[in-house]
């Protein structure tokens, strides 16, 4: 009810009344049963954290016990803590008990499905294909506003290089606003979804990083893959690409044995320590701490609902190519948002222009960063999950996230499922994208000068496949998939282009339809984030070709997205 700009009494009363006139809300994902007696389950954060309500005493206590996400109870049994109450109403003058009591209904179901930003000034930093930006967040009683923003952008190449993350993060955040950069108190990064490094006991990159969709190969790449066929369960399906982070490990172990003290890292946990701890001569700064987050973890086989590394793979897969299980155990994971013990230290505040003692919190992938910045209502200061909304990131490459209420995860089509609080992020990453308008030269001056015309109507007759290289990840899971694009010809520029759109468009229907075929959540609405989403004549051939509405999200940053993670805790 707090986010209508009326004021307070009939806010309610609006509010209560746009929910009350909507059809019965299906079952939320945010409840589930404890398998023990009546108790219900609220699995708001991280394990040590949970509240189990008992619906019989109607009291909440806090419980270290982690269960699985079990059935789903309906909205009218909600758990009571603090995390998920609603609201507290005042009883308007002349309304009746039971007006009052369906206001509160009212605001029980929005408590469930949006979330409420904490006031406070986050950092959002990420890491991309093609660069690296930044964004300063503020979050008062009055909404969410962008206090400096900045962005430095890397080739390829230097794309792969850790020392070019660190070095244009420094650039970058010089470019930002002194003293809004003075004011932060979280920090948050998100990184490229299984973009993978390993790190000696010193904090020094000891293996090149392998970037997000880089194959192993090879007889170590391709036992690798035998060893995650055998020990994964069958529904574990985004460690079984050859681009998985578990693969690379794995390939790794057999190229050369594993030091004592290596761990494994992603691109974002690398960075964040390296913002905590600061870095000098290439090694992270004494004393940087290690942790990562369930969305980056995902890929490298983290256990989403147990919340744990399995036993399938510290007692298997390591085991199975020489490597210690220590590789993965000094990886700490922790709920994305969450605060952990790393801070920003005095050598690292003087080098980055941060406070000291700002919490380095968990992160995310980029993807997901992306998600949040679309889902989040900069006025009304919350973050919205509603089943069968979704968000496609047309960057380099093409992201699909969809809320779901079941999860949904299927090794042959790429599909996965990330854990966001209580609900299921479903979707998968293509290595098709606008990476390849670049590869067709078109600058940004043609872009804009040729996509206006585009046939709504179109369809991909000509079977483009906008690939720039060969091997895929989703809606097909083959590392062989070659592309198929239109012949290059300077007389018809327009109509390339026009093809590499609807090729593009194309790979979205088949994702979604993928997700639909396995038992998600249907498709409601698609909001975009990324290059791509500036292009109206393109979302209205997308939104014919998927049959929902398509829209451009109001701020699609998968930096501001970041920040925003900051700031929910």
């Amino acid at each position: 009810h707090r986010s209508l700009n009326t004021p307070g009494r009939t806010r309610r009363r609006l509010y209560a009344a746009k929910v009350l006139q909507a059809p019965e809300p299906q079952r939320s994902s945010a409840l589930a049963l404890s398998g023990q007696g009546d108790g219900l389950e609220c699995r708001a954060s991280d394990a040590p954290s949970r509240c189990t309500r008992t619906a019989s005493a109607g009291r909440c206590r806090r419980a270290q016990a982690t269960q699985a996400p079990g059935r789903i109870l309906s909205p009218r049994r909600r758990c009571v803590c603090a995390r998920h109450r609603a609201p507290p109403l005042r009883l308007a003058r002349g309304a009746s008990p039971r007006r009052t009591r369906s206001m509160r209904a009212a605001c029980a179901l929005m408590a469930a499905t949006a979330s409420a930003l904490r006031p406070g000034v986050s950092l959002g930093v990420d890491l991309g294909t093609s660069g690296v930006r930044v964004n300063v967040v503020e979050a008062t009683e009055r909404g969410v506003a962008v206090l400096s923003e900045a962005s430095t952008r890397w080739s390829d190449a230097d794309g792969r290089r850790p020392e070019v993350w660190i070095s244009a993060l420094r650039d970058t955040l010089r470019n930002c606003d002194a003293a809004a950069v003075a004011r932060v108190s979280t920090v948050a990064v998100s990184g490229t979804s299984a973009s993978t490094l390993l790190l000696d006991g010193a904090g020094r990159v000891a293996r090149p990083a392998m970037m997000y969709a880089d194959p192993v190969g090879g007889d170590a790449g391709a036992r690798a893959l035998e060893i995650i066929k055998a020990r994964a369960p069958a529904e574990h399906a985004a460690t079984k690409s050859a681009t998985s982070a578990l693969a690379k490990l794995l390939t790794w172990a057999q190229e050369a044995p594993f030091a004592d003290g290596d761990a494994a890292a992603h691109q974002a946990d690398y960075v964040a320590a390296a913002l905590a701890a600061g870095v000098a001569d290439e090694r992270l700064g004494d004393g940087f701490v290690l942790c990562s987050d369930w969305h980056n973890s995902l890929k490298m086989g983290y256990d989403i609902a147990a919340l744990e590394w399995p036993a399938w793979i510290l007692e298997g897969c390591l085991p199975d190519v020489g490597a210690p299980p220590s590789a993965l155990e000094r990886l700490r994971v922790i709920r994305p948002g969450a605060a952990c013990d790393r801070r920003v230290t005095a050598a690292a505040a003087a080098a980055w222009g941060l406070p000291e003692g700002a919490a380095v919190v968990g992160g995310t992938t980029d993807s997901i960063a992306a998600f949040v910045a679309c889902s989040t209502d900069a006025d009304a200061g919350v973050v919205s999950l509603a089943p069968g909304n979704a968000v496609t990131s047309l960057g380099s490459t093409t992201a699909l996230k969809l809320v779901s209420e079941t999860r949904v995860d299927d090794a042959i089509t790429g599909v996965y499922s990330h854990r966001f609080d209580d609900a299921w992020l479903v979707g998968g990453a293509s290595n098709a994208g606008c990476r390849v308008l670049r590869h067709f030269d078109f600058t940004e001056a043609e872009l804009a000068d040729l996509s206006p015309g585009l046939d709504a109507d179109a369809t991909n007759g000509a079977g483009i496949y906008p690939l720039v290289n060969e091997g895929e990840r989703f809606p097909v899971n083959d590392a062989a998939k070659q592309p198929r694009l239109p012949a290059r010809n300077d007389l018809y520029r327009r109509e390339i282009l026009h093809e590499l759109l609807v090729g593009i468009s194309d790979v979205e229907a088949r994702g979604y339809r993928a997700l639909a075929d396995r038992g998600a959540t249907p498709l409601v609405s698609v909001a975009t984030a990324g290059g791509g989403a500036k292009n109206p004549d393109w979302r209205a051939q997308r939104s014919r070709m998927l049959g929902v509405p398509v829209v451009e999200a109001s701020n699609g940053d998968a930096a501001f997205g970041a920040a925003v993670l900051g700031l929910r805790g």
